[in-house]
């Protein structure tokens, strides 16, 4: 008994004992959760599981980037809003990331004019509700916009209307694959001769002109891999036939109105981000690289913002997972996201909500957790090892 006391005295031993029970305590629970909601669906004759997603849908989406018709099945709805999502997202936070970045170099400016630019534009669109923003874009500014007949020509290639925006289209021939491909691998080989040559560079001080070069390999393998396939891709440029546009591909108002919002909104916190990483790097840093003779452009290339970055990373990600989140207020003005399919078009003709709350959760957990491991694995890649 002496024994079993000193052995229950340590403190490991007592503290998995309490981290285990509480595990057990939460299982125990989601079960007894998914136990009474079982029970009380078969009381009301609602079926469970998620055999329906087999079934025909029966609804049409209006912007899709996969083949989807009414006769397709809820699994192939949920792919195409899956993949709207997807698309907003990667989209909005290319171009939040490139606004961000120049508002923050906006307010760091000695220009007077761009400083009170970059702090007006700041302080105008992160305090205004997104949800506000988006009914503005989608109800106010692009119901202003021309019918299709009068659309906004934007050199004879891309057409912006009341109705949506009109661009070129990629039409892929045999041997697009094989440019794909290159694309791939030139990506690939110029990340890592960039990582080769940072190390190499902090091991020996001796510099390599890893841009230039990872541009050439980015440029010219998928060009020669072009040239020889008999550049095995064309672009369908639209043209406004009797009715409507012929050809290209129509980007829906709500595809639009999302994306300004999303992007205007999450760029003024980007900016912010970006702004305190830059300032957390001493001054003295700065006045040493001017004194050898770096231009601005320099400074901040090769000095202050490597240093920031391990500084802007961390709330960047979060404030990515926060944009991707923000996607699901899509709902609002109608644009075919996951959340739409899930709340709305899915679960008003199945009723199966348990089954479609669950696909929600796990499917914006499973875009959060791949976001967050990119961010984590970019983060690792640009730190400094430690001598």
């Amino acid at each position: 008994m002496e024994n079993v006391l000193i052995f229950w005295r340590k403190g490991s031993v007592r503290s998995l004992t309490y981290q285990w029970g509480l595990v057990v305590a939460i299982l125990l629970a989601l079960f007894w959760v998914f136990d009474t909601a079982s029970t009380n669906l078969d009381r009301l004759g609602i079926k469970t599981g998620f055999g329906f997603l087999d079934d025909e849908s029966g609804f049409q989406i209006s912007q899709t980037l996969i083949p989807y018709s009414a006769e397709s099945t809820y699994i192939d709805a949920l792919l195409v809003t899956f993949t709207n999502t997807l698309a907003l997202s990667v989209i909005s936070i290319f171009l939040a990331t490139f606004l961000g970045f120049f508002i923050a170099l906006s307010r760091l400016s000695g220009n007077l004019l761009l400083r009170k630019f970059g702090s007006f534009y700041v302080e105008m669109f992160r305090n205004i509700p997104l949800l506000l923003q988006l009914f503005f874009w989608y109800f106010a500014a692009l119901k202003l916009l021309p019918a299709k007949r009068e659309s906004i020509n934007l050199f004879d290639v891309a057409f912006l209307n009341i109705e949506g925006f009109v661009v070129p289209s990629p039409m892929f021939e045999s041997g697009a694959n094989s440019f794909i491909w290159a694309i791939f691998i030139s990506f690939t080989l110029a990340f890592g001769i960039w990582r080769w040559a940072r190390n190499r560079q902090i091991e020996t001080g001796e510099p390599f002109p890893s841009f230039f070069v990872g541009l050439g390999l980015v440029v010219f393998i998928p060009l020669i891999v072009a040239w020889i396939q008999g550049f095995p891709f064309t672009w369908e440029i639209p043209k406004f036939g009797r009715f409507n546009f012929e050809g290209g591909i129509a980007l829906q108002p709500e595809f639009t109105a999302m994306l300004f919002g999303l992007t205007l909104y999450n760029a003024a916190f980007i900016g912010e981000i970006i702004r305190a990483g830059i300032l957390s790097v001493h001054k003295g840093q700065n006045e040493a690289a001017n004194s050898i003779g770096f231009t601005q452009m320099q400074i901040y290339s090769k000095v202050v913002v490597p240093q920031a970055m391990r500084l802007i990373i961390p709330p960047l990600t979060n404030q990515y997972l926060n944009l991707t989140k923000s996607t699901a207020l899509a709902a609002a003005i109608g644009y075919p996201d996951f959340f739409w399919a899930l709340s709305g078009a899915i679960s008003s003709q199945t009723g199966q909500v348990l089954e479609l709350q669950a696909i929600t959760i796990f499917g914006y957990l499973g875009i959060s957790l791949f976001i967050a491991a990119i961010m984590a694995f970019y983060n690792h890649a640009t730190r400094i090892p430690e001598r």
